[in-house]
């Protein structure tokens, strides 16, 4: 990918991030966090915990900062998430800051991000 496409989807708004996310993940079969003695966590503005999580190597590492410097990213098998992750995240009531930017991100529950995973892998 070259810069301008990488800086095109990172501008994107955090829905059309969300939608790249779904297909880029459900394509490539790997999603990705960041990663230093356990995973990156976040908060939304009522202090519930989120997991942010990106559809390529390159966004996760690009939000390798401030908090997270320090932190790589590192791939997720995306049938290993789905069956043992996913429940878990929706158990405790932690969603999901999906493909943040270093601004904004799409935050959705475990629940949604399951069923639209679900509903794009079909497709292949």
């Amino acid at each position: 990918m070259n810069l301008k496409e990488f800086n095109a989807i990172v501008s994107s708004p955090a829905d059309l991030r969300y939608e790249y996310f779904i297909k880029k993940t459900a394509d490539t079969q790997i999603l990705w966090g960041l990663y230093d003695e356990g995973w990156a966590m976040t908060h939304d503005q009522d202090g519930s915990a989120l997991l942010p999580l990106w559809p390529k190597g390159e966004f996760a590492e690009h939000c390798a900062i401030d908090e997270w410097s320090g932190y790589s990213g590192r791939p997720l098998d995306l049938a290993a998430f789905m069956e043992k992750i996913l429940p878990k995240l929706e158990q405790d009531g932690v969603k999901t800051a999906i493909f943040y930017n270093n601004s904004d991100s799409a935050i959705v529950g475990a629940g949604r991000l399951m069923n639209d995973l679900r509903a794009a892998l079909k497709k292949y």
